[in-house]
């Protein structure tokens, strides 16, 4: 591929869908690629192109101008074709227009309304639409309403206001203090998938502007001159605007010309002195658009009636889509041969990747290149709706043309049916159609409610992240597809590439939806995994501006799904400040730590008792003990462990004195346990440093509220244990795994390192390891070293529906049934209906993680011991 001197970007992207061609010839509808393609042009460059490419009628004005010998541009003096083309203008155009200023484009035309509306009022507010599109122009960006045109280049957006597309009362009120210079509005919205105005809203819209003194400007860049079978759709709906905006067709497909047409109204004397522009009065360009304007009138305008005749077959056709494929195309919008076809999203039930793609705009790309390379059809999405086909061909499309389009829009529809959207891809890269008749994918079976009478309890969800390359692209994830050799590398391949290219975006979006999650009682919760593309390594790295816009991104997503609660999984966790950063109003939050820490330990205990030396008479180690994780796991093992070692990064400057505040809790807990008469645990080896139980009392004696108050009862008692060293302390507190590693019997891993760092030669012979970490904080691969250790999954609980699986890929390519604890807690919090935050920051409650934990019990989740305990080698 060679690199594209104009925009990178876009060319990956069309490189990854299959449509990065070089265009060396187009005639009429027909496209011809340096590849040796011929493809049918339905895009028409956004309606530029009205008459097809090299339009003979388009090449002959051109050369009779320039055999004429009359000056292009002779500014500031008179230009007689320009004039001529404006006084056609103002002749055809539905309204009372006396004026024209001409431009280069639509944006520029936009530009030049702007200031002619704030000079014409001596107002500034401009209002627009929340889904309008106006153009890419500084002024251009502050009409149109997506904040992603303006954000990127700090453009401010003083002097814009938007409103709901539709919405006259929004209007009204937008409108009713007579701040509003003008109201800019498309006839149709183009870029945002072709929708059509709700029946009498646009001439509702001009009336309430005539009251409040607003003028009125109509964009019809797109819909103008012929595309939606009319002239100007203007007319389709009895308007007569202050201000109508053309260009696009205007052009003939040869020039770049746009026109501001207005009323006296709105003129000003400030505007002709202060406003102008090199290029737009041209008399080449008006020469085309003389031309333009000549043939969509001739013969009583029969070329425009014949759009509108093809348009109305083209409807039809795709409307019969529509309603045969429900499951893969949403709707249809638009008219004339201005058509947006929307598509479903995917599901995610494959390949989460999949799903996201279609999330971050390029299902249809995807689709598009499909089309080029197996159907020979050019086709393109809409610019701020991506799941919408734009149709928009010359309007000299023949019936035949239409109908291959639709064959390949079938074909498309019957790959999606039967979860074959991966072969849209492969066939848009060249390789072949599947060599026999696919048949329908049996989805992985998602079990029965036990009772028929099941109710749903809540909806939930959940942020998921890949948390290795493996996870996107390795061979237990694509292993479904049932691909083989070249193929199979290529889609693995293509989810790699296609995971770097979207992460700089930031953007996320529904990864799979679980419509039925069962308890015992058979009743359910409904639920989504909600996923971006970036790994840990990733999110780490993140400045805290995007790590914010990230999580604004997963928030956005999450909005549009009216759930109960939302949980975070892994290091949306972490950059989130332990879920305190996604604290809001809407929805309730949990990090899912305080399950993950729970199962983690029960893992441990019942693995040390199926070994025959129960966890308490194990010297045991917590690696990540001050994390929300660590911390809690530490706490429930100090009922259990006589002897705990508490680890942390030396490389972190506050780990001891964090170390010594969890130590503290510890000493806490153990000696109001000795209070009330008990002595397991921590609190067991603790008695035996005590001269007296009077020194409990002594010890108990202070505001436990103060993280100072805890350290120093750590160092009390830590004073107390080196009087005594032939003894080993209750509790240590280190930074050295290389001294401790090889001492610890039993140990639990709860970083957020990112990567394997556990050596697994230096681990204490059989010892057992609970890694609550993901990624892993021990390597599997190394553990082939250590056929004597036991590696426990921690993390991992048994769903009440041992059949159930998220998907194929059923997160990180789990066993079935089988879900990651911090899911789990989630999907319990929301079966109880829970009415707060859980597990926030990095100290949530010991009582709250064992409440949840005997919940998670009560709806027949189970720790899935049998399953995560593996023996290295």
């Amino acid at each position: 591929m060679t690199l594209s001197l104009l925009n990178i970007t876009r060319q990956e992207l069309l490189d990854f869908v299959g449509l990065n061609e070089t265009v060396v010839n187009a005639r009429g509808t027909r496209i011809e690629t340096a590849s040796g393609q011929t493809l049918i042009d339905f895009v028409g460059q956004f309606g530029a192109v009205p008459f097809g490419y090299a339009a003979p009628s388009m090449v002959a004005a051109a050369n009779a101008f320039l055999a004429s010998g009359k000056p292009s541009l002779i500014q500031p003096l008179l230009n007689p074709d320009a004039e001529e083309l404006a006084r056609r203008l103002i002749e055809l155009a539905p309204g009372n227009y006396s004026k024209v200023t001409f431009t280069t484009s639509g944006a520029e035309a936009v530009e030049a309304a702007i200031k002619l509306a704030r000079a014409a009022t001596n107002r500034e507010l401009i209002v627009g639409t929340f889904s309008g599109f106006h153009g890419k122009t500084q002024g251009a960006v502050g009409v149109t309403g997506k904040a992603s045109y303006r954000d990127p280049f700090h453009l401010r957006s003083d002097g814009f206001a938007h409103v709901p597309y539709g919405d006259l009362g929004a209007l009204e009120a937008a409108l009713k203090d007579k701040r509003a210079a003008a109201f800019f509005i498309e006839a149709i919205q183009g870029e945002a998938g072709m929708i059509t105005p709700p029946g009498g809203y646009l001439l509702a819209a001009q009336n309430m502007c005539r009251q409040y003194g607003t003028l009125f400007v109509l964009d019809e860049v797109q819909t103008g001159l012929g595309r939606t079978g009319e002239l100007f759709a203007a007319s389709a709906e009895g308007l007569s605007p202050d201000v109508m905006l053309l260009a696009k067709a205007l052009g003939g497909g040869l020039v770049a010309i746009g026109a501001c047409i207005y009323g006296e109204q709105c003129w000003t004397r400030d505007f002709d002195r202060h406003h102008s522009s090199t290029f737009a009065v041209n008399g080449f360009s008006a020469a085309i658009g003389l031309a333009v304007l000549d043939q969509l009138t001739a013969k009583d305008g029969a070329l425009v009636k014949q759009a509108a005749k093809q348009g109305a077959y083209l409807h039809e056709g795709l409307t019969a889509l529509v309603q045969r494929y429900p499951e893969v195309f949403e709707s249809l919008d638009g008219r004339g041969l201005m058509l947006g076809l929307k598509f479903r999203r995917w599901s995610g039930e494959r390949l989460y990747t999949l799903s996201l793609a279609s999330a971050f705009g390029a299902l249809v790309p995807i689709v598009c290149g499909y089309l080029k390379t197996r159907h020979g059809v050019y086709c393109l999405p809409t610019l701020t709706e991506g799941n919408v086909l734009r149709i928009q061909p010359p309007l000299t499309v023949t019936r035949p043309d239409i109908d291959v389009l639709l064959e390949g829009l079938r074909s498309v529809a019957e790959l999606v049916m039967q979860h074959q959207q991966h072969r849209l891809i492969l066939e848009a890269h060249g390789f072949a159609a599947a060599p026999q008749p696919l048949v329908n994918w049996p989805q992985p079976v998602a079990g029965k409610p036990r009772v028929d009478s099941g109710k749903c309890l809540g909806r939930f969800a959940f942020l998921l992240h890949p948390t290795t390359a493996e996870s996107v692209n390795g061979d237990s994830v694509v292993e479904g597809l049932g691909l083989a050799g070249e193929e199979k590398a290529f889609i693995q391949d293509w989810l790699n590439e296609f995971s770097e290219w979207a992460k700089p975006d930031l953007d996320t979006g529904v990864s799979f939806h679980a419509r039925r999650l069962y308890n015992l009682a058979g009743d359910y919760v409904e639920g989504w995994l909600v996923g971006s593309l970036l790994q840990p390594r990733d999110l780490m790295r993140l400045s805290l501006g995007k790590r914010r816009k990230l999580l604004g991104n997963y928030l956005e997503s999450v909005g549009k799904l009216n759930v109960d609660f939302v949980g975070l999984g892994a290091y949306t966790s972490v950059i989130s400040n332990a879920g305190e950063d996604m604290l809001n109003e809407r929805f309730h939050t949990t990090t899912g730590n305080s399950l993950t820490a729970m199962v983690g330990v029960d893992a441990l205990l019942t693995t040390c008792a199926n070994r025959g030396t129960p966890l308490a008479k194990r010297l045991t180690g917590v690696i990540g003990a001050y994390g929300s994780v660590g911390r809690l796991a530490s706490l429930r093992l100090g009922k259990f462990c006589e002897h705990l070692v508490l680890l942390g990064n030396a490389a972190n400057r506050g780990a001891m004195d964090e170390l010594r505040r969890v130590g503290g809790e510890l000493y806490r807990d153990a000696l109001l346990a000795i209070q009330q008469g008990h002595s397991s645990g921590i609190a067991k080896s603790l008695v035996q440093l005590l001269p007296s139980l009077a020194s409990v009392e002594h010890l108990l004696d202070r505001d436990f509220t103060d993280d100072e108050q805890l350290r120093a009862l750590f160092d009390v008692v830590d004073g107390l244990a080196r009087e005594k060293p032939n003894m080993q302390p209750p509790l240590v507190i280190t930074a050295d795994l290389a001294v401790w590693l090889p001492r610890l019997e039993t140990v639990l891993s709860a970083t957020s390192n990112g990567s394997a760092f556990i050596d697994p030669a230096v681990l204490h012979p059989n010892a057992i390891l609970c890694d609550c970490a993901q990624p892993p904080d021990i390597g599997p691969a190394a553990l082939a070293l250590r056929p004597d250790v036991t590696v426990i999954e921690g993390g991992l609980i048994n769903l009440p529906e041992r059949s159930y699986r998220f998907g194929q890929q059923n997160l990180t390519c789990l066993p079935t049934g089988v879900t990651f604890s911090c899911l789990a807690e989630t999907i319990v919090l929301t079966m109880a209906g829970a009415q707060r935050d859980y597990s926030i920051g990095k100290r949530p409650p010991l009582e709250d993680a064992e409440a949840i934990f005997d919940l998670a019990r009560s709806f027949g989740f189970a720790p899935a011991i049998e399953l995560s305990i593996e023996k290295a080698g």
